[in-house]
């Protein structure tokens, strides 16, 4: 036999605009506010944790650091004789674009 728990009511103060926003994006998801919020609690006791990173890098700074680690990566690997010259790359992109208009004629 399952027992129901008791409910708790939980009251929070939060900008207008972001539970507006909040609302419509969860109501895309088939979520209500209550719902979202039972799930993140779930998460915070099953994780121990905030089931998120709390960071101050804006997405632009987020891409920033992605690029500059392919960029190292890249070097890394020309370094080690990966990869194949620049010249014998383009020409395989020259020849598959040839290949493309012709398949397109």
């Amino acid at each position: 036999m399952k027992v129901l728990s008791e409910k708790a009511r939980i009251s929070i103060r939060t900008d207008a605009k972001l539970k507006e926003d909040a609302t419509r994006v969860l109501a895309g998801m088939h979520l209500d506010l209550s719902t979202a919020f039972n799930l993140f609690l779930d998460q915070v006791v099953k994780q121990n944790k905030l089931p998120f990173e709390i960071t101050n890098e804006t997405a632009a700074e987020k891409e920033q650091r992605a690029l500059h680690l392919a960029i190292q990566t890249g070097l890394a690997e020309a370094k080690a004789g990966k990869g194949i010259p620049a010249k014998d790359y383009l020409a395989s992109l020259e020849a598959e674009i040839n290949q493309l208009e012709h398949e397109s004629l």
